[in-house]
């Protein structure tokens, strides 16, 4: 039986469209789920870049209505993550978009993003449909939809693996001796030849907490 499993040499992430106009739609008056979430996309991003995990961004146009990332998210942007802009709500129907993860030569795609149900829905879909292993992040998407687990439902129907960045990130360190973010066991060896890992970056068990969606 084959069993799917996170692979770091194997796995890229998608950012799907992390703007502050969807950010509004979706957390009106709801400032501690706001921030449950941009906690998790922080990490996200730092997670990408100290592990240098290949990344690619996209911005629904019109960018200058929309925006792009907000500032906290820009501030802990790995260097070598790509943006692109987009007019379709499905990524891999634009060819430079799909052109650039096939680029990655990677089997495995984490989607983090918005919205749940339209763009990440869409995308989703069609990285299933391109051969892609899909591990969805459910705890870091959001739509201004009250009522998304349908579309959850269907990703996963069609494939895509429900996930969590919790669960991404022990499985991608896989060992206690090598958890960065527990200094007791990782000072225990020489790191000199390790990147030096992000000052900002917290123990999962001490993000806020999220309300799943299904």
């Amino acid at each position: 039986m084959s069993i799917a499993r996170i692979e770091r040499s194997q796995i890229g992430l998608l950012l799907i469209d992390v703007q502050p106009a969807f950010l509004e739609y979706a957390f009106s008056g709801k400032d501690e789920q706001e921030e449950s979430l941009l906690v998790r996309l922080e990490h996200f991003l730092m997670l990408a870049d100290w592990m240098d995990l290949p990344l690619v961004a996209t911005f629904e146009k019109p960018v200058s209505e929309n925006g792009e990332l907000p500032d906290r998210l820009e501030a802990v942007f790995p260097a070598k993550g790509q943006k692109f802009t987009k007019n379709y709500f499905g990524c891999m129907t634009e060819p430079d978009i799909a052109g650039a993860i096939k680029e990655l030569q990677v089997e495995q795609i984490a989607v983090a993003g918005a919205e749940t149900d339209v763009c990440v829905m869409q995308s989703v879909l069609g990285l299933l449909q391109a051969g892609y292993q899909v591990f969805l992040l459910e705890d870091c998407l959001f739509t201004s939809e009250s009522q998304p687990a349908p579309a959850l439902r269907r990703m996963v129907q069609a494939g895509a693996i429900p996930c969590t960045l919790k669960a991404m990130a022990y499985e991608l360190v896989r060992c206690v001796d090598d958890l960065p973010w527990y200094p007791e066991g990782w000072e225990m060896k020489d790191r000199s030849h390790e990147k030096p890992f992000p000052k900002d970056f917290t123990s999962p068990e001490e993000w806020p907490a999220w309300e799943p969606k299904i």
